[in-house]
């Protein structure tokens, strides 16, 4: 089954009026490596142009990265769809000091459109370059014996991708944490934009995908809803916030794995607590 990646690097962001994490060069880097190894048939990385020329030389010269799987795309994010409108809403200020770029979360969607030949492929996948690292996962899964094994993590395996692909026939695949009482993780969009107001679950931005046709309606619906809170609201809301929106508005069109907490939690240790974590998701069961 012919599979594309879509992913993004842009590690200089931090401190800038688009926003973004600290020292995450090499982070990012060694992840999608480690991401690579679920053996997709393409992987796009967009990235920007002052970037290009060292990722190349990273990743194709010195790790020895095949061409033909790994494309860069370079894209200035001050293009962006809306970007005039999410400025006049930013706090600039506050984004500077900020490690998320929203830019980069709404392109999650519409960078779709910058892919060739689309439809030649069976499935399509947002993965994040950085999902792969030593927060989410624990040491028995990494790799290595240098600080590299942080994010060099054994569980992404072809197998994995297997996995999604198989789950993804009819449906757009999504990660959603439970929301409630103890594993309260992140408040939504405004209720009104809701069928049913329901934020028992949080969607998370990491991994999301299906066929091209139901990618494209997904990324279509979300600018819907961007657009609507763009003009209605005075805030920005990340991505999850409005895909945790979607889902529960149409839960028919997606299938969601589910897991409760990030990793295992030192003040919980000796109580009652069967928690379902973000790294089980990824185990071949």
């Amino acid at each position: 089954m012919k599979t594309i990646l879509i992913t993004a690097i842009y590690a200089n962001l931090h401190g800038t009026d688009l926003g973004g994490r600290v020292s995450r060069h090499y982070w990012y880097r060694w992840s999608l490596i480690s991401i690579l190894k679920v053996n997709p048939t393409k992987v796009i990385c967009f990235t920007s142009e002052e970037e290009l020329e060292d990722l190349e030389q990273w990743f194709f010269e010195v790790q020895g990265v095949d061409r033909n799987q790994l494309e860069f795309k370079v894209f200035n994010l001050r293009e962006s769809k809306f970007y005039n409108k999410i400025q006049r809403i930013k706090d600039v200020e506050y984004v500077k000091t900020w490690d998320r770029c929203v830019e980069i979360q709404y392109n999650k969607f519409f960078w779709y459109d910058l892919i060739d030949n689309v439809y030649d492929y069976d499935r399509i996948y947002w993965v994040d370059a950085g999902l792969s690292h030593g927060g989410l996962f624990p040491e028995e899964f990494r790799m290595g014996d240098k600080w590299e094994k942080d994010f060099l993590i054994n569980l992404f395996t072809p197998e994995l991708l297997d996995k999604w692909n198989k789950d993804t026939a009819d449906k757009i695949l999504v990660l959603a944490k439970n929301n409630k009482g103890r594993y309260f993780w992140a408040n939504t969009i405004p209720e009104k934009y809701y069928h049913n107001y329901d934020r028992s679950q949080h969607i998370i931005g990491g991994v999301f995908g299906g066929t091209p046709k139901n990618y494209k309606r997904f990324a279509r619906n979300f600018e819907r809803q961007l657009w609507q809170l763009l003009v209605n609201e005075k805030e920005l809301f990340m991505e999850e916030h409005i895909m945790t929106c979607m889902y529960f508005n149409e839960p028919e069109n997606y299938n969601a794995y589910t897991f409760d907490d990030w990793y295992e939690r030192d003040e919980w240790k000796g109580e009652d607590v069967d928690s379902k974590l973000f790294y089980h998701m990824f185990l071949n069961e």
